[in-house]
């Protein structure tokens, strides 16, 4: 029997939010196993500020999912909220998504114990200028928005778009708290790194 354009994309808006959460929880585990229970910084929610900090949470914790939970049942009324280009959305999301979660593991593995979910350093902590980091500064966010965007595609709803284009606002604030951070911690060297690389793309030339 073959399967319907609608099954299979429901298919991917369920397999794929899962693959994305493996890496994150595989390399959170592994980074864990590296440094045990790290002290948490009180300061890193007030650095990035609390309000945008929450904003995002509630919108990745619990409305995402829902939303993609009810675009797999697909109630009736979900018609009015769906784009008319299902299956161009689909396969271009699915791309995007498998690509920007390839590309997300190997930031991962390029920051090792570096990376935290949180603005927050230790206090040996290193500048990572190798793999994607020597072209981009913020290439894990790149890898983030291809996978939030593909989501958004292959789920063909306009709520779910809107929800994400919210995601992506609130991680492109975040961004120069982050650049202010590493310029408190690493001065100069970071400055440099600045001019020699582009924010998420790597720089023309």
């Amino acid at each position: 029997m073959a399967v319907t354009q609608r099954t299979l994309s429901t298919i991917l808006l369920i397999t794929l939010p899962f693959l994305f959460l493996a890496v994150r929880i595989y390399f959170t585990i592994k980074k864990r196993r590296e440094l045990g229970k790290t002290s948490r910084d009180e300061n890193a929610i007030a650095r990035e500020g609390k309000a945008n900090f929450t904003f995002r949470r509630i919108l990745i914790g619990p409305v995402i999912p829902i939303f993609i939970l009810v675009c797999a049942i697909d109630p009736s009324w979900m018609r009015y909220i769906q784009s008319p280009y299902p299956v161009l959305g689909m396969w271009v999301g699915t791309v995007m998504t498998l690509i920007g979660i390839a590309f997300l593991a190997w930031t991962h593995v390029c920051l090792g114990k570096e990376w935290s979910v949180n603005l927050q350093l230790r206090d040996d902590h290193r500048l990572i200028q190798s793999g994607p980091y020597s072209r981009v500064r913020h290439p894990m966010y790149t890898s983030l928005f291809a996978i939030y965007i593909g989501l958004a595609l292959v789920s063909n709803n306009y709520g779910i778009m809107l929800l994400v284009i919210m995601v992506v606002i609130s991680l492109l604030l975040r961004i120069p708290k982050e650049e202010g951070m590493m310029i408190e911690k690493f001065g100069d060297e970071y400055r440099t790194y600045m001019q020699t690389t582009g924010r998420f793309l790597p720089k023309p030339g």
